[in-house]
């Protein structure tokens, strides 16, 4: 039985990336200057109310144009920078998903992989003041919100929550 080799195998296909912005201009040739000045200083595609993004898209030539090829290699190499962007956006995606189901752990799982380079901020805690009204002594609780010391402080004086079943 003969062994299993790495291959990096590529696809190619044509495309033509065909880009539609709104313009108002006095006629066909002003309206294309316009565009091509916003093209030439790199903001044709910021989606202002002057000059909406109307379609952004890549569209298969016609023919086929579909070709694979394989190169041997010893080992995959890292994913390139535009793979990594992808799962990027798909991670962040899932994080948008999860904030609207209320699934907020879940989320900052998601955002955290969709921006690794963003080291999130720990919130600062504070010292909460604990007194009761049923005889206890006044006692402190560090938390980062006023719902945490009130956690805090009930399990402090031997109470927990449990769901009911």
């Amino acid at each position: 039985m003969s062994e299993m080799k790495n291959f990096a195998v590529t696809y190619t296909i044509d495309y033509q990336h065909r880009v539609v912005v709104g313009v108002s201009a006095l006629n066909t040739e002003s309206a294309i200057e316009i565009a091509t000045k916003a093209f030439d200083d790199g903001v044709i595609w910021d989606d202002t109310p002057e000059m909406p993004l109307l379609f952004d898209d890549y569209e298969e030539v016609e023919g086929e144009t579909l070709q694979f090829s394989a190169e041997a290699i010893q080992a995959f190499p890292q994913p390139d920078s535009s793979v990594t962007q992808i799962k990027a956006n798909q991670f962040a995606f899932y994080c948008a998903q999860a904030l609207l189901a209320g699934e907020t752990p879940t989320a900052l799982e998601f955002a955290n992989k969709a921006l690794p380079q963003v080291v999130p901020s720990q919130p600062e805690e504070s010292t909460w003041q604990v007194k009761s009204e049923n005889g206890c002594e006044l006692f402190d609780v560090t938390a980062v919100n006023q719902e945490e010391a009130l956690r805090d402080a009930l399990f402090a004086i031997g109470w927990s929550v449990s769901p009911k079943t």
